[in-house]
């Protein structure tokens, strides 16, 4: 991301050759950078033009540009039209030059292959702080072109001194200097802002997952692992929620980290080498509204809206299929964890397919 100095240095350097006066605004009209040191007061056409479909416009001596970095470009007065896309250019050069060093630098700092030397210096050139409280993001989302996601995330939630990169084809990372430190209160309002305005913005459905929050940024593989495992959990044990945080994960945590096959191992212990046959989706919704409820029978039909006399027959079954009493609380919890390590087998037998 180019910060808001080196975009202003760019603009001043370029009038200081073509004497037009250059302008970037982001989508919402707000100024980020501009030769003259004040608004020229052209914020709603410049709204107007950032909701058109045009990707560049003239408009007397005026002549506007859709920037692939998500904001809008305005050049005014003699060979406006010339320098503007000269301009654009230059800025989207810049911006492909700054992403490129920004990518790399998150790749390694993800993947722990950093030297301490280079931690400094890169850090002071992208305007990053090594010290301060951090979190860090891992956005899935269906788009298959992550720079349309990544310029979205930019242009709403993305500060100069946050850092973000695509590692593959579908997750993107951040890591986000957090305000609030007390606790994971802000993170959590971060990510589910991102999966409210990617789904307004773009139409994308999107995953976030994040971690513990780091007071260092040399702590940032650590926290990434923590999101990814986070991500992974997400996918299979909590599939209708969009936002997962690394310290609200217990049991399926230590369940994903099991080896698959002492997972088999168990299951064939516990059921003597036939699992039966009710782990159906009616189970397990069944069975967490009794975790939910303190396995308190009535107050978890009247939240499942069925008869007390349902849900007693749904947990009379689930005894007599396994032995398992949901109304105990060790056999509960116990049947929770089998249930749970059936769908991870499910889920990594399905991966490996």
């Amino acid at each position: 991301m180019i910060t808001n100095k080196t975009l202003k240095d760019t603009l001043d350097g370029i009038k200081k050759i073509s004497k037009v006066d250059l302008f970037v605004y982001d989508l919402n009209g707000k100024i980020v950078a501009n030769t003259t040191g004040e608004d020229d007061k052209i914020s709603d056409a410049v709204i107007k033009f950032a909701k058109s479909k045009k990707s560049d416009d003239e408009q007397s001596s005026l002549c506007f540009y859709k920037l692939a970095t998500g904001q809008i470009l305005v050049a005014k007065g003699k060979d406006a039209k010339m320098v503007g896309e000269m301009t654009a250019f230059q800025i989207e050069n810049l911006s492909n030059s700054e992403s490129s060093d920004e990518n790399e630098f998150l790749k390694k700092l993800i993947s722990n292959d950093i030297l301490p030397v280079d931690l400094k210096n890169q850090t002071k050139e992208l305007g990053v702080e090594v010290k301060g409280k951090k979190c860090v993001f891992i956005i899935e989302s269906e788009h298959e072109k992550n720079g349309i996601v990544i310029e979205a995330l930019k242009n709403a939630l993305v500060e100069d001194s946050d850092l973000i990169s695509d590692v593959d084809d579908k997750n993107i990372v951040l890591v986000k200097e957090l305000v609030d430190t007390k606790d994971l209160a802000e993170a959590s309002e971060i990510a589910y802002a991102m999966v409210d305005m990617l789904n307004t913005e773009i139409m994308q459905n999107a995953r976030v997952s994040y971690s513990s929050i780091i007071s260092n940024i040399k702590e940032t593989a650590s926290a990434y692992n923590e999101a990814r495992i986070a991500l992974d959990v997400g996918k299979i044990f909590r599939t209708e929620e969009q936002v997962v945080s690394y310290k609200e994960i217990g049991i399926e945590k230590l369940i994903y980290q099991m080896p698959l096959n002492r997972c088999k191992e168990y299951l064939d212990e516990v059921f003597g080498g036939e699992v039966p046959e009710v782990f159906d989706n009616e189970t397990a919704v069944t069975v967490e509204k009794m975790f939910e409820n303190n396995l308190n029978i009535s107050e978890a039909a009247r939240q499942l809206f069925i008869h007390r006399n349902t849900l007693v027959y749904r947990v009379d079954k689930i005894k007599k299929n396994t032995g398992f009493d949901l109304r105990e609380f060790e056999d509960a919890m116990m049947f929770r964890v089998v249930m749970m390590m059936k769908k991870y087998i499910e889920y990594m037998e399905d991966v490996e397919k």
